[in-house]
C-alpha cells in the first residue's frame, strides 16, 4: 500500500465545506422541531414520552455534530493545506 495521497485540496475544502452546510441545517431543522414541541397544542403523557425520546435524540445529534462532524472538518481542512504545502514546495 501506498502512502500517496491522490486527492485535490479543492475536492477536500468542499467536502469539508458541505460537512459545514450539513451541520447547520441539521441545527436548523433541530430548532424548528424544538419549536413545533413547544407550540403543539397537545398536552398528554403520550407528548411527554415523545418529547422525552426526542430530546435524548437531540443530545445524541448535538454530541454527533460537535465532535465527530467538527473534527472531520478540521481534520479535511487540515489535510488540504498539507496537500498545498507539498504542491507549493514541488513548484
Amino acid at each position: 500500500m501506498s502512502d500517496q495521497v491522490h486527492a485535490s485540496p479543492q475536492d477536500i475544502r468542499k467536502l469539508a465545506a458541505v460537512l459545514t452546510s450539513f451541520k447547520n441545517e441539521v441545527t436548523s431543522a433541530s430548532k424548528r422541531v424544538n419549536g413545533a414541541l413547544g407550540s403543539a397544542n397537545w398536552h398528554d403523557q403520550r407528548k411527554a414520552q415523545f418529547e422525552g425520546r426526542y430530546k435524548d435524540l437531540q443530545r445524541q445529534l448535538d454530541r454527533f455534530m460537535s465532535g465527530e462532524v467538527d473534527q472531520m472538518v478540521k481534520a479535511l481542512n487540515q489535510l488540504a493545506s498539507k496537500l498545498e504545502e507539498i504542491r507549493d514546495v514541488r513548484l
